[in-house]
């Protein structure tokens, strides 16, 4: 019996003091301050600089070139990318498949004041598939029309050589989804490990 006034007794105390801590007081005539996802945010940076990407496709070695920017926000940032990629070595004359994609890039790195340390990233963009001779010949007639969606998440470390200058190494997976196929790729060829430098220049806070 004793044990059961207990039980009741922290029952009604608790929700005494809760109901207390809900009621607004007479004298404090502040308003709540708004609660929101990213109140201690704090924005730490900027940079841009070109990526430089390797892949396999068909047995072939893709090359990929392309660049971003972003803001850094804390641990994470924000920005936007695109990327050119061919397969095989480039043959002029000779037709061969060239993928382009662009979009959303997010990455998080941890300690990023560290000299070398972890870099992740994902980037998720839409573009097409086409076919060149890297001459004057781009077959978009045929092969633009295969929009593809491209998600690409990586992670590797990341080397600070000076205060607005960063080197990341990376091992990623592309995802492409979309592509019909040509030749001898098939659709699912071009869904590869992907293996990329990423040079980030700019301000870090």
């Amino acid at each position: 019996m004793q044990t059961k006034l207990l039980f009741v007794a922290l029952i009604l105390s608790s929700s005494s003091l809760f109901a207390q801590q809900e009621m607004p007081t007479t004298t404090n005539t502040t308003t709540p301050e708004t609660q929101t996802l990213f109140k201690n945010s704090r924005v730490r940076g900027g940079f841009g600089g070109p990526i430089f990407s390797w892949s396999q496709a068909n047995n072939k070695t893709g090359f990929g070139a392309g660049g971003g920017g972003g803001v850094v926000i804390d641990r994470f940032f924000l920005g936007l990318f695109g990327m050119g990629e061919t397969f095989d070595r480039v043959n002029i004359g000779q037709d061969q498949l060239a993928l382009g994609y662009g979009g959303l890039w997010l990455g998080y790195t941890i300690p990023s004041h560290k000299l070398l340390h972890l870099y992740t990233s994902v980037k998720i963009g839409g573009g097409g598939v086409a076919v060149t001779d890297f001459e004057d010949h781009w077959d978009y007639e045929d092969h633009w029309n295969d929009a593809t969606l491209v998600v690409v998440p990586e992670a590797g470390l990341e080397l600070n050589i000076a205060r607005w200058f960063r080197v990341g190494g990376t091992i990623g997976y592309r995802f492409v989804d979309g592509f019909e196929g040509w030749g001898n790729y098939g659709k699912k060829d071009l869904n590869a490990p992907v293996y990329a430098l990423t040079f980030r220049f700019g301000w870090f806070k």
